[in-house]
């Protein structure tokens, strides 16, 4: 598809992919968007400005700022815009900071490859979504490097180890293991932000929250499967959307698909 819009999981978040010829005429938006392209330059125009954004570039445009953009290759164009309220800014400085501190973001063109690498990764994550939290933590993750705007590294360097919270919410997930988790509602477990709770998981395990549920998820399977449940009965009670789900990450896990590790356990 060549234009397609996207809601995320939240709120007041929405996402745009175009690949396509498409030249937008001058307009603005209500809200805040957020946008580059991965594959070539764009053409853009802000307040009677003309420039190019090449990739490695993210352009930020106000609520109410008339712009226009075209593609420099249409036949290698891939744009990707975020567009959020006011208020999803205001939501996401309460998860990242805990505070309601001002969250106006200037018209600017940032020139950090590295955060220019973080979006496009969130940008498919979004375009192609599986665990809510998952699209949440990368959201938040994201938007926390824009809004702390280089100001707070304490804020942005790793945390500490913090081993009892970590304990609490893994043994949160093991108790809930089917659940589909908010990360505020996991966040809230623990008593930190949102932001905050990635940041302890990535310290103590390496991962991010989701992706050591994921795990989590994968062993709780497997140990169904050799109890002789069926893959689809596995797969909802482990938390998989379905079988099909559970079938692509269990080979990428175990190196075989669940119906081979069944064929397997059953020639001993």
């Amino acid at each position: 598809m060549d234009t397609l819009y996207a809601i995320s999981p939240i709120p007041e978040l929405e996402i745009l992919s175009c690949c396509n010829d498409r030249q937008f005429a001058p307009h603005l938006h209500d809200g805040y968007v957020l946008w580059l392209n991965s594959a070539a330059g764009e053409h853009f125009q802000v307040k009677g400005a003309l420039d190019i954004l090449e990739p490695g570039s993210i352009s930020i445009i106000e609520p109410g700022v008339v712009h226009a953009n075209r593609p420099c290759s249409p036949e290698r164009r891939h744009l990707r815009s975020f567009y959020f309220s006011e208020q999803f800014l205001v939501n996401m400085s309460e998860r990242i900071f805990g505070d309601g501190r001002s969250t106006a973001l200037p018209t600017s063109v940032l020139t950090d490859r590295t955060l220019w690498r973080e979006f496009v990764a969130l940008h498919e994550d979004l375009l192609h979504p599986v665990f809510p939290l998952q699209a949440e933590a990368a959201i938040v993750s994201g938007f926390a490097r824009i809004l702390a705007g280089g100001k707070d590294a304490a804020l942005l360097a790793p945390a500490a180890v913090d081993s009892r919270r970590i304990r609490s919410i893994t043994e949160y997930f093991r108790a809930n293991i089917a659940r589909q988790f908010t990360l505020d509602e996991v966040a809230a477990e623990v008593q930190c932000t949102s932001f905050h709770l990635i940041r302890l998981f990535r310290a103590a395990k390496g991962v991010a929250p989701h992706a050591y549920l994921v795990q989590l998820r994968l062993e709780h399977a497997r140990k169904l499967l050799a109890d002789g449940s069926a893959i689809v009965e596995a797969a909802l009670r482990s938390g998989f959307s379905d079988q099909s789900h559970l079938t692509r990450l269990f080979k990428t896990r175990f190196g075989v698909t669940p119906g081979k590790y069944l064929q397997q356990r059953r020639g001993r």
